[in-house]
């Protein structure tokens, strides 16, 4: 490995936290996998305050309350909701898509929500959201938070202090890994299982890599595996293109059907610009469900400024 560099720590790692967190606990509604692997270690490690946690099935919230300290198991939805009638609360909605919009109609009016993706299956699902949002005046996001790693945080930063040029030429983001779809049972129903459920977060990236310019076209092709026909598309190749930069080369290829072994997967974010390079390695699909190592987690910067290339670990 290249020397490390004295000014890749200054690239910025870190979202911006509210001050006021404490104002703002968290009612957890969804005690799956994707909960006590991603949501809740954050909140930790933010200290942010949960409240309280749902699940339809009891045994899991319980489970999760013990393992992260939460103080309150909610026996309903119902009481989840009427917890707290004067309190500003944020509810993480941490459950399959079809049950999004059900829960925005329980929540409080005026309430802040985070939406697990996709936000609906269809359009009009989507739309129906946006629309009982504008409704019940509830203030929500939806969960893309691959955009605030922090290593695709500092990328970002690499790009913005002009480290890769004055010129993006090329996004490409490669994954070929191995996901354990049976984790995820309620998605062996999903229409577009793939797409909607996981590189979703990649087509959010390279929006927020583009910004502020959105494509104009999407090529895409999805299909299944003969390993699970069962389910729906598993691999997924994207394509854009951008009226403002014909040039500008941005691909997406996600492949979750990798049995061959760690040292042969890939899953990494690569943007060159016109006097550089940013290479970002996404640990957490080459391990996942399978325990976490954050050295899998770095981004490799080269430029003509900087000789050899640079790690920020």
């Amino acid at each position: 490995m290249a020397q490390q560099s004295s000014v890749l720590p200054e690239l910025n790692l870190s979202p911006k936290l509210p001050k006021n967190a404490d104002e703002f606990p968290i009612i957890m509604i969804g005690a799956g996998a994707i909960v006590n692997l991603a949501h809740l270690p954050a909140y930790k490690l933010a200290g942010f305050m949960i409240k309280g946690i749902f699940d339809v099935d009891q045994q899991k919230a319980v489970e999760t309350a013990k393992k992260f300290d939460i103080p309150r198991v909610y026996k309903t939805l119902e009481e989840a909701c009427t917890s707290s009638p004067n309190e500003k609360v944020i509810f993480d909605l941490a459950v399959p898509s079809n049950q999004i919009i059900p829960i925005l109609q329980q929540i409080p009016i005026n309430s802040h929500a985070l939406v697990q993706k996709p936000m609906g299956e269809i359009l009009t699902e989507a739309q129906a959201i946006v629309d009982l949002c504008k409704q019940r005046n509830i203030r929500a996001s939806v969960n893309f938070q691959l955009r605030y790693a922090p290593y695709i945080l500092a990328m970002k930063d690499a790009i913005r202090q002009g480290w890769l040029g004055d010129k993006i030429v090329t996004i490409e983001i490669h994954v070929n890994d191995l996901m354990p779809w049976s984790t995820w049972p309620h998605l062996a129903t999903a229409p577009r299982l793939e797409t909607t459920y996981h590189s979703i977060h990649y087509v959010d990236l390279v929006r927020e890599l583009a910004a502020p310019h959105d494509p104009i076209a999407l090529h895409c092709r999805t299909c299944r595996h003969a390993v699970m026909p069962e389910l729906t598309p598993v691999r997924t190749a994207y394509s854009f293109e951008f009226a403002h930069d014909p040039m500008l080369f941005a691909n997406i290829y996600a492949n979750h059907n990798h049995r061959w072994g760690l040292k042969n997967a890939q899953s990494y974010v690569l943007v060159e610009g016109t006097e550089g390079a940013a290479k970002a390695q996404i640990g957490d699909n080459l391990l996942c469900g399978r325990g976490n190592d954050p050295k899998l987690d770095y981004l490799q910067v080269k430029n003509s400024y900087l000789v050899g290339d640079y790690f920020l670990l």
